[in-house]
Order: C-alpha cells, then sequence, then structure tokens
C-alpha cells in the first residue's frame, strides 16, 4: 500500500495544474485546500500501519506535493511554466516559487553554496552520531545537528546544483544567527520558501478581508495546522502542541509590529528554542527523532 504515496504526490502536483486554469479565486483556494486536505488522509489511512518514521515521510511527501500544486495553481494566473520545469519545481527542489525555474540563466555563481554545504552536511552528520553514540535525548541537542547537515548543508548542495543548472533559486535557510527578532527569524531566516507559500496561499488572502493582523495570525495558525499534519499525525500524540508554539510566535510578532521594532536577536533565539518540545511533542522525539539517529547504530553494526 505504501506505493501508493508517490501517486497521491502526483495528484497533488496535477491539481494544481489544473486549478491554474480556475479562474474564480475562491473556488480555485476553496477546491485546493479540500483537495490537500483528502489526500494527507488518503495518505494518513494507506499509512496506518507502517511506523512512524515511515508515517512522517510519506505524509510530509503528499503534504509537500499538495502544496506545490497550491502554490502553482495561485502563481500561475498570467503564466505558465512548461511542463519539464513544472518537474524541476515540483521534484528537484524545495522552494516554493515557481518563478525561478521560469527562465534559465548563465553564469549563476553555485560553486561557493556546494563547498559550504558539503562542510555543514559533514559537519552535522559527525555531530548527528555524537549525539547518538554519547546518548544525548534532549531535543535541542539532537536536532541542532541534524539541521545543520539537512536545512543548512543538504539544501545548500541542492541550491548550488540547481543555479549550476540555470536556475536562480534562493538559499532557503540564510544565517538565523542574523535574526533581529522573531517576525524576522520566520519571514527571512528560516525556510523563506515556506513563508513565502504561507504569505502566497494565507498571509495576503486573509489580510485582505480581515487585516495584516489577522493575515499574519493566519500564517502562525495555519503553520501550526500544517506541522500537526507532519509531526504529531503520523505519532499520533502531542497534538495542538505544535499549533500553540506557532500561535505563541505569532502574538510575538504582532507585538514586535505594535512596538515598531524586533524584540532583539538574543530574546528571538531563545523564543524559538525554549519551546521546542511544544513543537517535538516526546513521542516524535522518541519514535522518529531518536528512531533516524538509530541509523548510526544500524551502519556500525554492517
Amino acid at each position: 500500500m505504501t506505493g501508493v504515496i508517490p501517486v497521491l504526490v502526483v495528484l497533488g502536483i496535477g491539481a494544481g495544474l489544473l486549478l491554474a486554469k480556475l479562474r474564480v479565486v475562491w473556488l480555485r483556494r476553496i477546491v485546493g485546500w479540500v483537495v490537500l486536505g483528502g489526500l494527507v488522509l488518503g495518505a494518513d489511512v494507506v499509512l496506518r500501519d507502517v511506523g512512524a518514521v515511515g508515517r512522517m515521510v510519506g505524509i510530509c511527501c503528499v503534504l509537500l506535493g499538495g502544496m506545490k500544486g497550491l502554490v502553482y495553481a495561485e502563481w500561475a494566473r498570467a503564466e505558465k511554466l512548461p511542463a519539464t520545469r513544472v518537474l524541476v519545481f515540483a521534484f528537484c527542489w524545495f522552494g516554493m516559487d515557481p518563478g525561478s525555474f521560469r527562465v534559465r540563466r548563465v553564469g549563476l555563481s553555485w560553486k561557493g553554496d556546494v563547498k559550504l554545504g558539503s562542510g555543514l552536511m559533514l559537519v552535522g552528520t559527525l555531530g548527528a552520531w555524537l549525539v547518538w553514540a554519547m546518548e544525548w535525548r534532549h531535543i535541542l541537542v539532537m536536532f541542532l545537528p541534524m539541521s545543520l547537515g539537512f536545512h543548512f548543508g543538504a539544501l545548500r548542495v541542492l541550491k548550488g546544483g540547481l543555479r549550476a543548472a540555470g536556475f536562480p533559486v534562493r538559499t532557503l535557510f540564510p544565517n538565523v544567527l542574523e535574526a533581529r527578532g522573531v517576525g524576522d527569524f520566520w519571514s527571512r531566516r528560516w525556510n523563506v520558501g515556506y513563508s513565502q507559500m504561507m504569505q502566497r496561499l494565507v498571509g495576503r488572502p486573509v489580510a485582505g478581508m480581515a487585516g495584516q493582523g489577522a493575515g499574519v495570525m493566519a500564517v502562525f495558525v495555519g503553520s501550526g495546522v500544517l506541522h500537526e499534519l507532519a509531526i504529531t499525525l503520523p505519532v499520533r500524540s502531542g497534538f495542538g502542541l505544535p499549533t500553540l508554539y506557532f500561535t505563541l510566535h505569532g502574538i510575538l510578532t504582532l507585538v514586535e509590529r505594535k512596538w515598531g521594532k524586533p524584540i532583539g536577536k538574543v530574546p528571538a533565539l531563545v523564543a524559538v528554542m525554549l519551546p521546542l518540545p511544544w513543537l517535538f511533542p516526546p513521542a516524535f522525539q522518541s519514535e522518529v527523532i531518536e528512531a533516524c539517529l538509530g541509523v548510526f547504530g544500524l551502519l556500525e553494526n554492517c
């Protein structure tokens, strides 16, 4: 039954191509979200007898494919991508800007990204091995090397590869230590592609109907719901905690706007890291993160 997952991913992307032809904006958005919900529900049913790691990977793949479709449908109102470029956008990049694949350019810098990304992958892998070997199980200690290796390493290498091919994609995870506040962290430092997606699909539509403040909170609450699907649904535990995590950051972002200035680098990073157990509940830590670290044990026994 796990073979159904690639089919659901393709259906999510294909739905976006069809929805792009629907000119009634509100209907396109409603149908798109309903389709996404149905695909994720289907993935959860198909993966009900699979382990937590497998469920997470499968649901995340379907979720990513569906979100790619929604983003493309929202973007492709005045222009379209050729079929091959749609495939590259959908399957070869974690970003959410179809426009980066519209025109291929010559002479884009890329070697620095590959070198830096490769180094960070190595450091992250060694750090994850150390965490496994020392049996450190605090969520922050487990998450940092894995994030360093994947978010800042592997995705940087992928960026370099696509830029070498002529696609002007942006860095998805710029230096988080330069964040000036909570709003700056989530909008410009952490997963820029995801932030761009949420603004396009949630923030701007809600802001247009109910104002900027409502748009900001909708982005954060919506992020909480999407992380529930990716984190708490696979382990069947901790429901509501990721939404609480992002709701808190939405409130802090609105506070920054009311003050007219960010809260500062250190308070922002503390606000992000201190409640990480809300984002990654205990069951997810043990059934997914620790299980992923356990790959080092398998390699040791080979």
